[in-house]
């Protein structure tokens, strides 16, 4: 058969020179369907390291084979005490073991009362939930901030104040991890909490999941990039090193070893800030090959023209900006923003008033960009419009209409040149 035959052609390659039955056709493609769902249940079953050795141990103890049910046991208590992770799965399958191990003997008429394993499936069960619920409040959390949504947050502060009241072993960590990140999130000062999650990540890097240490770091980072923005620039060194720390570790990156071109943009920037140049160039060319392929060539431009113009070197920053080739549209924003400030620095108004009437043009046809991203853009082109007719002596008014301003690019350049004295250069 060739790729994506007819249902004609399906039908007489399985009965050649019989007649078409369209009803038989789709009773026997639905039953295929139905037999490579329960294939691909089968083998993400056959998988996992606990599920299949549980379930042989449950089987063998609901026939009362004990000895069996021991010998499997014993063999799943190795392999749970084997296991690196502490994360919520390893925590709900001690606890299904300890209940299992506590059914075993109920039903060898070991008394309960001095059973072990009745604590600890309690106990168990106690360290999973905490852990869950607490991740659950902290995801919550997030998406509020990040879009609008409601949730109600049942038990959390009940269960908060309890974490807050107790000690956990260290076979449960994520339950100080995501208390901790909880009450960075709730707290107007989190600080305590936040240093406190910064010395537990390194530490427990090989308990969890490589996908969910990265959110912790997300977390964490942005605790930070929230501190940064309220002008803390303690902050900036903070972020960096967490950075550094989850790039050198390989929590940051993906599961082939890829570093996301966004992080390596954001760590430049962190590097540009600290005014680290020298250690900030050898990362952007060391680190690029850490790129998808279809990533490199633009990302390693673009952050080029960032730390040129970044130092005043403005004619290889505009050098490596003629070499984009806009693999990406946000690449295609950000490099016409530091076009504009490069000619507004090297005082090509003629070119910075084109540039900015054919950037106005580009924001409003793009169906691409979002709203928020466009009126960002749009504002950094009026308050810069603005500030090259305002005369020196009314910049003072015209910092402060900008420093009011919410949603607007370059913010912080903006303000730096109401100080720089240029002004009337566009009609």
């Amino acid at each position: 058969l060739r790729e994506n035959p007819t249902r004609e052609q399906l039908w007489q390659a399985l009965y050649p020179g019989q007649p078409a039955d369209q009803r038989q056709l789709n009773y026997l493609m639905s039953w295929l369907l139905k037999l490579g769902e329960q294939f691909l249940g089968l083998e993400h079953y056959q998988q996992q390291v606990f599920e299949p050795e549980w379930q042989t141990a449950e089987a063998l103890l609901s026939r009362g084979l004990f000895k069996h049910y021991r010998f499997n046991a014993e063999r799943l208590r190795r392999r749970l005490s084997a296991s690196p992770l502490r994360n919520t799965a390893y925590l709900l399958q001690e606890y299904r073991f300890a209940d299992l191990e506590l059914r075993a003997n109920s039903s060898q008429e070991i008394s309960r009362q001095t059973d072990e394993h009745l604590q600890q499936a309690s106990d168990q069960l106690d360290y999973f939930y905490l852990t869950e619920k607490l991740k659950y409040a902290c995801t919550m959390l997030n998406n509020q901030n990040v879009v609008s949504s409601s949730y109600e947050f049942q038990f959390v502060e009940e269960v908060r104040r309890f974490v807050e009241n107790h000690a956990f072993p260290a076979t449960a960590p994520g339950i100080a991890l995501y208390f901790r990140v909880y009450q960075m999130l709730v707290k107007e000062n989190g600080d305590a909490d936040f240093q406190a999650l910064r010395q537990l990540l390194p530490l427990q890097k090989d308990r969890f999941s490589q996908e969910e240490m990265a959110w912790l770091y997300s977390y964490a980072l942005n605790y930070c990039i929230r501190q940064i923005r309220h002008v803390r620039e303690e902050f900036v060194a903070e972020a960096l090193q967490l950075y550094e720390e989850g790039v050198e570790s390989g929590v940051l990156l993906t599961d082939n070893g890829q570093l996301s071109p966004w992080h390596y943009k954001n760590i430049v920037k962190l590097g540009l800030r600290l005014q680290r140049f020298a250690w900030t160039e050898g990362f952007i060319r060391e680190k690029n090959l850490l790129l998808a392929q279809e990533s490199r060539s633009d990302a390693l431009h673009f952050n080029l023209a960032d730390l040129f113009f970044y130092t005043g070197r403005y004619a290889e920053a505009q050098q490596h900006l003629n070499q984009l080739e806009f693999s990406d549209v946000h690449y295609n924003l950000d490099a016409k923003e530091m076009l504009a400030k490069i000619y507004y620095e090297t005082e090509a108004f003629d070119a910075l008033d084109s540039l900015l009437h054919a950037f106005k043009s580009y924001l409003q046809r793009n169906r691409i960009i979002t709203e928020n991203v466009r009126k960002a853009y749009l504002n950094f082109i009026k308050w810069l419009r603005l500030l090259l007719r305002t005369t020196p002596d009314k910049h003072a008014a015209l910092r402060l209409r900008i420093e009011k301003s919410d949603q607007v690019t370059a913010k912080n350049w903006l303000l730096e040149q109401t100080k720089s004295g240029k002004n009337q250069a566009l009609s």
